[in-house]
C-alpha cells in the first residue's frame, strides 16, 4: 500500500453546472458555451439559432406573372393592328338606335258577303205572288254562289232581275215593230197594240224594270225607252263578268 500514489483531480475552475450547459449546447449544435464570466455579444446572433428558423409563406392566391417584355422591333402586321385599334377607339360611338315600334295588328278580314244579306223581300219590283217571289229569290241565291268574291257586293238581286226582264222587253218591242204596232199610226192600230200579248208583257215589266234600275248606281242614268238595247248589252256583260271575271284580251 505504500507504493500507491493518491492523486487528487485538478479542479478546472468550472462548476458542474457549467459543464452540463456546455454539453447541452454542443448537443443542440449551438457550439461551445461561452466562458464563465463572459457576456455574449447581443449584436451577433448564434449560428445554431438562425439555422433553426424557417420561412413560411401564408397560403393564398398567387399574383399573376407579368407578361414578358417585347424585345426587338414590332412587325408590320402588329403595327397595323395597333393603329386600327387606336383609330377605332378614337371614333365617336354611334348612339344606340331606338327599337322600332311593333307594327299594328291587321284588322280582321271582313265577313264574306252572302246573298241573304243583299235580299230585300219588300222591293217593289219583285213579283207580287208569293210563289213567284220565292222562286226568283231561290234562283238568285243559287246565282250569287257562282259570282266571284270581288263582285259579290255588286251582284244585287235587281241586276239579276234586269238580266231576265230586259230580253223580254226587247223581244216584245221587236214583235210590235214587226207588226207596225210599236208606234201605231191610227186608232185602230192603237187598239190592236193594246190587245196584243207582247204589249201587255212589255207594260208589265216596264215599271218594275225602272224600279230595279234605280238600285244600280252604275246604270240608273240610262233610259229604258231610248237606250233599251244599250242597257241590255251592259247588264248582260256585267252578269257574265261577275261570274267569269274580266274578259281576257
Amino acid at each position: 500500500m505504500s507504493g500507491l500514489e493518491v492523486r487528487t483531480p485538478v479542479q478546472s475552475g468550472r462548476s458542474t453546472a457549467d459543464l452540463a450547459d456546455k454539453m447541452l449546447a454542443e448537443v443542440r449544435g449551438e457550439g461551445p458555451a461561452p466562458a464563465a464570466g463572459a457576456h455574449p455579444d447581443p449584436a451577433k446572433p448564434r449560428a445554431g439559432a438562425l439555422a433553426d428558423l424557417t420561412v413560411r409563406v401564408p397560403p393564398g392566391p398567387k399574383a399573376p406573372l407579368p407578361p414578358p417584355a417585347v424585345t426587338g422591333k414590332p412587325n408590320a402586321a402588329a403595327s397595323a393592328a395597333a393603329a386600327a385599334a387606336k383609330s377605332q377607339a378614337a371614333q365617336p360611338k354611334a348612339a344606340p338606335q331606338a327599337k322600332a315600334a311593333p307594327a299594328p295588328a291587321a284588322p280582321p278580314a271582313p265577313a264574306p258577303i252572302t246573298a241573304s244579306s243583299l235580299i230585300n223581300e219588300d222591293a217593289p219590283w219583285l213579283p207580287p205572288e208569293p210563289e213567284r217571289k220565292a222562286a226568283f229569290l231561290n234562283v238568285y241565291r243559287y246565282w250569287h254562289r257562282q259570282v266571284r268574291p270581288e263582285y259579290a257586293a255588286k251582284a244585287l238581286p235587281a241586276l239579276l232581275f234586269l238580266v231576265t226582264a230586259l230580253p223580254v222587253m226587247v223581244t216584245a218591242r221587236d214583235t210590235l215593230k214587226a207588226l207596225n204596232l210599236w208606234e201605231p199610226p191610227g186608232e185602230q192600230s192603237r187598239i190592236a197594240r193594246d190587245q196584243h200579248s207582247s204589249w201587255k208583257k212589255y207594260c208589265e215589266f216596264l215599271p218594275r224594270a225602272q224600279q230595279a234600275l234605280q238600285e244600280l248606281d252604275a246604270y240608273k242614268h240610262l233610259s229604258l225607252l231610248s237606250g233599251l238595247d244599250d242597257l241590255m248589252s251592259r247588264i248582260t256583260a256585267a252578269e257574265k263578268r261577275f261570274r267569269e271575271g274580266p274578259p281576257k284580251k
